[in-house]
């Protein structure tokens, strides 16, 4: 290695070290703070290679650098889900997908291992093992720029929405740069490492700068104290305008009910600024994000209609489509998040109250 690929590798090194250290006092309070010091703790294997100088193939560092490497795309993805989708809970099948970024590499090198052979004798297994896994890695890396597409702005808080998408966006262009370049292209340019490690030295820098000098919480930043739907009360008299607005559309209106509505398009209808609309559903309404504000009304609506008796033979996914939803699973899960039952126990016990 030339000075200069030594000095940026160690650099970015001791920003990735740097960053677990100033999370893991935090990592208990947050999904997404956990899973970022695992996706930093993998990105400091990786480095490690070029940072410990490892030359003997199989040793632990070696192995080390090996398992953080090929587990990074994988734990990235999860990373992205827990960022925009801070109640999500990561499902089995979900960390079974991020994982085989690892343990389809590690089964092919343990089967080497064991039998004693080159992968490379067996061309059609060589290239379902090598390409599928680079594919998986690209696939995963393109999923997580849509989610953050899809849920950027969803977010009612105009920096922490830029910063998320920011962080995502770049890391996930960077990883998927790096795959291509080295992975699929293989192109072998001499000052290659020194602008891989340049380029990620970079983004560290910013990324750490940002989490720690400027806002601690942008990224990480959980709902805190937000009401349900069953116990959000009222706003003062004194409200906005704006608020007002925004109530009457909601309430008189039923705007809620229109499928697909979105931030901007509920901005467009009442004549409201975006920036200034985020600020009242945010600041004044004390909603984090715009599911939020829209599950309020459309789970107070549903819920209105199973205790009430002409509606008893109505079927719950009928409901669910009129107030709004697009399918029966996102108003189930939005529904149990906010009564702690499902609908049909809801039902069944507004029944058997009122007889």
């Amino acid at each position: 290695m030339t000075s200069l690929e030594t000095f940026f590798s160690h650099f970015a090194f001791a920003q990735l070290v740097t960053g677990m250290l100033l999370l893991f006092p935090r990592a208990a309070t947050n999904r997404a703070i956990g899973l970022f010091i695992a996706l930093l703790g993998c990105g400091a294997a990786y480095v490690l290679t070029d940072v410990a100088g490892i030359q003997t193939h199989m040793s632990v560092l070696w192995w080390v650098a090996y398992i953080g490497g090929n587990a990074l795309p994988g734990v990235f993805w999860l990373v992205s889900l827990c960022v925009f989708a801070d109640r999500q809970v990561i499902k089995p099948w979900q960390w079974a997908v991020a994982s085989l970024t690892l343990l389809i590499p590690l089964s092919s090198t343990l089967l080497q291992l064991a039998f004693n052979a080159d992968l490379r004798q067996f061309p059609s297994l060589y290239g379902l093992v090598v390409y599928g896994a680079m594919a998986l890695e690209l696939v995963l890396i393109c999923h997580a720029l849509l989610v953050a597409l899809r849920h950027w702005q969803d977010d009612l808080v105009q920096e922490r929405r830029y910063m998320r998408a920011g962080v995502i966006g770049l890391v996930a262009s960077y990883l998927f740069m790096i795959i291509v370049v080295e992975q699929v292209l293989g192109i072998e340019w001499h000052g290659l490492t020194t602008a891989k490690y340049v380029g990620l030295s970079v983004l560290l820098t910013g990324i750490n700068f940002w989490f720690f000098a400027l806002r601690e919480n942008t990224l990480f930043d959980a709902a805190k104290g937000t009401s349900t739907t069953a116990t959000r009360q009222a706003p003062a008299p004194e409200a906005s305008a704006e608020l007002q607005r925004v109530i009457a559309a909601m309430e008189n209106d039923l705007l809620y009910r229109q499928e697909g509505l979105t931030i901007s398009i509920l901005s467009r209808t009442l004549g409201i600024h975006e920036y200034r609309l985020r600020q009242v559903i945010n600041g004044e309404m004390a909603y984090r994000n715009f599911n939020d504000f829209l599950n309020h009304y459309r789970i107070k609506d549903v819920a209105l209609r199973l205790r009430e008796p002409q509606h008893s033979r109505t079927p719950i996914l009928t409901l669910a489509l009129d107030c709004g939803y697009r399918s029966l699973s996102s108003f189930n899960k939005a529904f149990k998040q906010t009564y702690g039952v499902t609908p049909s126990e809801y039902r069944s016990s507004a029944v058997q109250i009122g007889e």
